[in-house]
């Protein structure tokens, strides 16, 4: 239909052009003649024969023809003996060949000048950037050349080009969603094949960028063939799925123009052809068939010959001999031989080497439920507007921006998770500093002293090492502050874990063996050094990452209109996963195997928090630190895709772990400082007045306890029988094949020589251990000041004990050497006095003078709080009110039973263990009475052991300042 009503309305238009030739003796020596030769569409053979037979007519001339592929056809033999040739309907990118086609020109604009008219409506709609989509052939390399060269003239520029060498369903789909992260959003097509143009468009409305915020222009008049595809989708609501898809088409209508106002006039005078197919319009849409460019092409051909006769070799009579007997030389008559400023009908064509109109007149349209709607008209260089209201694809007539509105989701000073960040770290470090400041300046006391002040200042520093990380997240990176944030955290997270590490570490080597304290490596100048090596492995790996590769701030579109800025290494092929890298990887195993060594030492020291104040909260800060970095870690491994679930993951578990550790750390010792601040102001030593009050209260509970003891022991001692016994808790190692596999605990020890064996416990006295002893001997060990004596069991199995200092050393050696002949056949109320060790059994009790009777060193307990009590004999049975035994571990005591007559047997004591006799006043039959101070005794009590031991003995390793006694392991 098209093509019919094309072939009509030329023919008209052509007969029209040769009448005004006519009139304005264009040629008044030269008569024109018209001829009509019929192509065959079906048929290219019969159209090449018609060709021929067009030729050897010897015409001069042609213009045609409406169908492209035979106007290929006919130009390419024409071509072959020189004769001019017009087409003023094919559009088609293949015919402006130079070499092809050399004396081919067509009044019809064509897709690359469609290309020059869309430098101009770039300018126009203010755009500045724009993305290609072309076909890889030689119409596609030809639209961007022209679009780049257009940019340069009117100031617009590539944002992102695509060339598709085969437009597949999966390169298309990649290059869209690159197109949609670069944030372009101005898309021109440019496809030399229809099918291509329409893949893109329907791949682009899947993936929903047919909507808001595009922009889709195709640089070809795509309506027919486009409208005619989409109506065979099966979605109902294709052809309203693509409104306000715009595309260029040759403009025909240009009124205004005198030229076209003169032709159109006459057109209206002329009679219907019977062969058109809508004669109801033919004075509103006749021209619409190219009717111009082909009244436009006779005149540039008449115009051509006029002026190859004036500028004839041998002049103008010459040439029309030439003429009249088919030797007109043509060879000059190449496209550009007709730019001589013709205006016609077709407006002003100018003619570039290959035939194509350089300008050229066009309309833009734009779809709204599949009706094309003209807006604009491009007339050479000239943006006019005729229509004010444009519909965008989303069916919006607000205009889009080139570039897709940027929304950063990265904190910033007024959003809501950057002022939350701001205050948490502002008050985090504000409070840190306060406690460095007063730390340093109540540095000597005790609690401060005990939580060793040096680690005190790293932990702080760490924690606001990590405070400054989050606060440098609060605005746009650079790649300063990209470096920064990783070495800051990471250091910062090694001070903290090292510190707690370091302090645990000493801690549990103490409570392994009490003596390890002496030892350089428990001092903080080499646990500082260990700190250090910490940091070195936190270093070295981001150095070097940083010094090798160069980091850059890019921008990564995660949504339509969200962005955020990351971190990346472009240059870094291996080892570059995103924001994350192998440095960081690596750094972040290792501080993972921090944390895992902070919890085990935490969950080894759990049970020493009464003497050691910080254990507890050591071990809760590194519990909730391998929570903190298990929520972390998969922030930091997910993808940009996902940057605002991995912000809120890294945010939230950074600021949590280090204001949780600050606070569970640093408050305590804040209240502890503050009471010590507030006591001294007000001038009262409120804690010797707290410990007035305590020592009143358990002299009284005590007393009654003890009192209960005592009727309980004297009324059990059914026999007799004397055990030696001797008790401590000391360090002790049993040796491994290994001695790495070797390590020292703190155990209770019972030592029975009589019976050759001794017993190890918990000091909680769980898990008791009965072990047969052979020998004992002092063993040598690294140190001089180490005093250990290593024991062999009757299974050959070793263990080393080790005491306080020479005199410890040969106490129990001697302990644990004892004949047990020595001990046998001793009556149970022999007793060792310290005036007179020879007493006769059978005889009564002596009373000791009521003096003041001070422990010897050699019979000293090993641990506890010794006080300086005075011991009272008295001469009746019953013990007096204000006598009292020493509350501590001892040594050693001597268990004696009497298998005497009667049903209570004396009883002995000879030491202050446990507190046994303390304030009673009650009378019994053989009462025991107080003969000695030395630290063994006698007890009627067969279920006499350390669990009665009181509740508030305490370990302290030290020296008593007190006259009567003195402490020794």
């Amino acid at each position: 239909m098209y093509i019919r009503n094309a072939v009509v309305t030329s023919e008209l238009a052509i007969r029209m052009a040769v009448e005004s030739v006519r009139d304005k003796n264009i040629l008044p020596d030269i008569e024109l003649n018209i001829t009509r030769y019929y192509s065959y569409e079906d048929e290219s053979s019969l159209s090449a024969i018609e060709t021929f037979k067009m030729v050897e007519s010897n015409v001069d001339a042609v213009i045609g023809d409406a169908d492209t592929d035979l106007t290929r056809a006919s130009a390419s033999i024409t071509s072959l003996f020189s004769i001019p040739q017009c087409s003023a309907a094919s559009g088609t990118f293949s015919l402006p060949d130079r070499d092809a086609y050399p004396f081919f020109f067509r009044t019809v604009g064509s897709i690359t000048t469609h290309a020059y008219a869309l430098g101009a409506w770039m300018k126009n709609m203010g755009w500045q950037t724009f993305s290609l989509l072309y076909s890889a052939d030689a119409l596609g390399d030809r639209v961007a050349d022209i679009l780049s060269d257009q940019g340069e003239q009117y100031g617009f520029y590539y944002a992102q080009s695509y060339r598709f060498s085969h437009a597949t369903d999966e390169s298309i789909e990649q290059a869209l969603t690159e197109l949609n992260r670069s944030g372009s959003r101005i898309i021109i097509l440019a496809f030399s094949r229809p099918y291509q143009q329409v893949n893109v468009l329907r791949k682009a409305r899947e993936m929903g960028f047919m909507s808001k915020g595009w922009v889709w222009m195709v640089a070809d008049d795509l309506a027919d063939n486009f409208l005619q595809n989409i109506k065979d989708d099966d979605d109902g609501d294709a052809v309203t799925a693509y409104n306000g898809l715009m595309y260029i088409s040759t403009l025909w209508n240009l009124t205004g123009l005198p030229a076209f106002d003169e032709f159109q006039a006459k057109w209206r005078q002329q009679p219907v052809p019977s062969d058109y197919s809508d004669p109801s319009n033919w004075t509103t849409t006749s021209l619409n068939y190219g009717a111009a460019q082909a009244y436009s092409c006779l005149e540039l051909l008449t115009l051509g010959i006029n002026k190859a006769l004036d500028q004839y070799s041998g002049g103008r009579e010459k040439g029309l001999q030439d003429l009249a007997s088919d030797t007109f030389n043509t060879s000059s008559m190449t496209p550009m031989f007709y730019n001589f400023n013709y205006s016609g009908p077709a407006g002003n064509l100018t003619f570039t080497d290959t035939g194509d109109l350089q300008k050229g007149y066009f309309q833009v349209f734009y779809l709204q439920n599949g009706i094309a709607v003209p807006y604009a008209n491009i007339k050479i260089d000239s943006y006019e507007s005729i229509n004010d209201r444009i519909i965008y694809p989303g069916n919006t007539q607000e205009k889009p921006s080139d570039i897709a509105i940027h929304q950063y989701i990265n904190p910033t000073p007024t959003s809501p998770l950057g002022i939350a960040i701001l205050i948490v770290c502002s008050v985090g470090l504000f409070f840190c500093l306060l406690m460095a400041i007063l730390i340093f300046l109540h540095r000597h006391l005790k609690p401060i002293m005990i939580s060793s002040p040096v680690f005190c200042y790293l932990q702080l520093l760490g924690i606001s090492m990590c405070y400054i990380t989050l606060i440098l997240l609060v605005r746009q990176p650079t790649p300063a502050t990209c470096v920064s944030r990783q070495f800051l955290f990471c250091m910062g997270f090694a001070f903290v874990v090292g510190s707690i590490i370091a302090k645990n570490y000493r801690i549990y080597k103490i409570y392994q063996n009490v003596f390890t304290i002496r030892t350089s490596r428990l001092k903080s100048t080499y646990l500082l050094r260990l700190v250090g090596i910490f940091q070195i492995f936190v270093v070295v790996p981001l150095a070097v990452w940083n010094i090798v590769y160069r980091v850059e701030v890019v921008s990564y579109q995660l949504f339509q209109t969200d962005f955020c800025w990351v971190c990346e290494y472009p240059t870094a092929e291996n080892g570059q996963w995103g924001r994350f890298n192998l440095a960081q990887m690596f750094v972040l195993i290792w501080l993972f195997l921090l944390i895992l060594t902070a919890c085990f030492l935490a969950f080894k020291t759990r049970d020493v928090s009464s003497k050691w104040s910080e254990t507890t909260q050591i071990a809760y800060v590194s519990y909730n630190l391998i929570v903190s970095a298990s929520v972390m870690v998969p922030g930091l491994l997910l993808g940009n895709d996902y940057y605002d679930i991995s912000l809120y993951l890294y945010v939230s578990s950074l600021m949590f772990g280090s204001t949780f550790t600050l606070i569970t750390i640093f408050i305590p010792k804040f209240v502890i400082i503050s009471r010590h601040i507030l006591q001294n102001s007000k001038k009262i030593n409120i804690y010797r007045m707290n410990s007035d009050s305590q020592n009143q209260m358990s002299v009284h509970s005590t007393n009654s306890m003890d009192q209960n003891i005592q009727l309980n022991l004297v009324a059990k001692n059914m026999y007799d029988f004397t055990v030696q016994a001797h008790e401590g808790i000391l360090p002790v190692k049993k040796m491994a094949k290994f001695d790495f596999l070797s390590i020292w605990t703190l155990k209770h020890v019972v030592l029975v020589p009589f019976k050759k064996y001794f017993i190890l416990s918990e000091k909680s006295g769980e898990n008791a251990t009965v072990y047969h002893y052979v020998s004992c001997e002092p063993a040598l060990v690294g140190s001089t000041n180490h005093f250990t004596f290593r024991v062999r069991t009757d299974k050959s199995m070793y263990f080393l004990f080790q005491v306080y200092d020479r005199e410890s050393l040969d106490r129990w050696v001697s302990w644990f050497n004892r004949d047990p002949s020595t001990e046998r056949g001793i009556s149970p109320n022999v007793v060792r006095n310290n005036n007179d060790n020879n007493n006769d059994p059978d005889d009564s009790p002596i009373s000791p003078d009521r003096a003041a009777v001070k422990m010897p060193k050699n019979e000293s307990a090993t641990f506890g709080n010794m006080q300086s009590e005075m011991l009272y004999n008295s001469s009746t049975p019953s013990l007096q009110q204000n006598s009292s035994i020493p509350q501590s571990y001892p040594t050693s005591f001597s268990l004696s039973r009497s298998a005497k007559q009667g049903p209570v047997g004396t009883c002995s004591i000879n030491s202050p263990y446990a507190s046994y006799v303390s304030n009673s006043n009650f009378e019994v039959s053989g009462a025991p009475h107080v003969t000695s101070p030395y630290t063994s005794f006698t007890t009627s009590n067969p279920n006499f052991g350390r669990g009665n031991l009181p509740s508030n003995q305490q370990n302290s390793f030290g020296v008593i300042n007190e006259n009567a006694w003195q402490r020794y392991p």
